[in-house]
């Protein structure tokens, strides 16, 4: 049965990169290792090592293609076991462009686990 596609206001791409997930833990800073899965103008998804909450907001690094290696702050917006979506805060124009232009040549995304 073929898989729906959904109207989403930023196309997605695929972009398979670790990250690290930084979260506010009491009085410390935690790091979570994972795995970028895709991007776009307004969020990513990725697979992670530990668990994070639906509205919880972070600090993800990683390495944008062209761009070099960038850190962004975003809000978990949904879970699928290891699979988590976030939506950027708040980005402002300079970020929106080097992630435009990160993606510029990745192959897009059409939904799915690959």
């Amino acid at each position: 049965m073929p898989q729906a596609l959904t109207k989403r206001r930023f196309d997605r791409f695929l972009l398979s990169q670790p990250l690290d997930i930084a979260r506010q833990v009491s009085n410390y800073v935690q790091t979570i290792p994972g795995l970028m899965m895709e991007i776009s103008e307004g969020g990513f998804s990725t697979m992670l090592t530990d668990a994070l909450q639906v509205g919880e907001v972070v600090d993800a690094t990683f390495h944008l293609p062209g761009t070099g290696r960038i850190t962004v702050r975003a809000v978990v917006r949904n879970k699928d076991l290891f699979r988590y979506g976030f939506e950027l805060v708040e980005p402002s124009v300079k970020l929106v462009q080097l992630i435009k232009q990160g993606c510029e040549g990745l192959p897009r995304y059409r939904g799915g686990w690959y």
